[in-house]
């Protein structure tokens, strides 16, 4: 009996993306679909896959992954199906075979994720955070165009009268509270704070608020609300203070600095023993994150106006902050026996 199912490849060795079909056969799993190639019409292709060398099947609602084993190296095959049942139709159609290091990780994940579960269910200071930073700039926004001559400006800061919206948000800025050198040196230093808050054009917005809610969902809840909050202002004002330090003549705003903050304190938890982080969960942050720092890190070097002194302030800041807030995620045994 041959089942197809129509799917969405993401993670997979093969390359696929986007659309294709998994088709189910008695010995064999077929995988069809399209490898994007660079200045070049995508290719189809297809890949016939031995059921016995097929591990470690595993749904997680739509999505299904499974292993591939292979004589010089394991393969990963990931799509999501239409639904979750029709995941859970597939991975019924599979082998339920699964490798001893799988298993290990698998449960490790379950725990870890169970620990942040009990301690932190939700992560209110990120959205507030979110909230703060998108109302305020609009707000910026709206009192900018309610100016003479601001509402030709761009919102983005382009157009034909884009060279005086770029005037009107420069002035806007140091009137708000950004970290301008000659200001905050001679006594304003809640621009250290206030900056955080600022951001220089929707596009600037856009990359520090997505950023900010990929990390800090994470962190909001390994540290606590609280704790997370005391990270990301530690690690902020850090990062003003490493740009005015370095560029007296700095006019920087942005969250950036925290961002990079809360990665410093993140990898701080991670650091400490006894953390509760199983190691499958410390190995997986360390390949996301190192390259996340590094991509980031060196963009700041490559691209002129990049506060690169902000980020590696905040980042130091909040690798030392997080040494001092972190806490211990087990879980106390009367909870886990109840």
């Amino acid at each position: 009996m041959t089942a197809t199912f129509d799917v969405r490849f993401h993670a997979n060795s093969f390359h696929f993306q986007s659309n294709g079909r998994v088709v189910v056969e008695p010995d064999f799993v077929l995988v069809r679909g399209k490898i994007h190639r660079t200045f070049r019409l995508a290719a189809r292709a297809e890949h016939r896959l031995r059921m016995v060398d097929i591990v470690n099947v595993h749904t997680d609602g739509a999505n299904v992954t499974f292993h591939v084993l292979g004589v010089r190296e394991n393969l990963q095959v990931g799509f999501a199906a239409p639904d979750a049942a029709t995941a859970q139709q597939i991975a019924a159609l599979l082998p339920a075979r699964r490798t001893e290091a799988f298993v290990i990780a698998h449960a490790e994940r379950n725990e870890f994720h169970d620990r942040i579960d009990y301690w932190s269910p939700s992560t209110p200071v990120l959205w507030t955070l979110l909230a703060l930073n998108i109302g305020i700039y609009f707000l910026m926004w709206l009192v900018r165009r309610s100016l003479p001559g601001g509402a030709m400006g761009s919102m983005l800061g382009w157009g034909w009268n884009s060279h005086y919206d770029a005037m009107l948000r420069s002035v806007q800025l140091v009137e708000w509270g950004s970290n301008v050198g000659r200001l905050t040196l001679h006594g304003q230093w809640w621009r250290l704070v206030t900056s955080l808050f600022l951001h220089g054009s929707i596009l600037h917005l856009a990359f520090n608020m997505l950023a900010l809610w990929q990390v800090g969902q994470l962190v909001e809840r390994l540290f606590g609300s609280l704790r997370f909050t005391a990270l990301y202002m530690i690690a902020g004002v850090c990062g003003s203070v490493a740009s005015v330090m370095w560029n007296a003549h700095v006019n920087s705003v942005g969250a950036s600095g925290a961002i990079f903050g809360i990665v410093g304190g993140l990898f701080a938890f991670m650091q400490r023993e006894n953390s509760g982080v199983p190691p499958t969960v410390v190995q997986d942050l360390r390949g996301s994150l190192l390259p996340f720092l590094v991509f980031n890190l060196a963009a700041g070097f490559l691209y002129p106006h990049t506060d690169n002194a902000a980020h590696i302030g905040g980042l130091a800041g909040g690798w030392l902050a997080g040494h001092l807030l972190a806490r211990s995620l087990h879980v106390p045994a009367e909870r886990r026996n109840a």
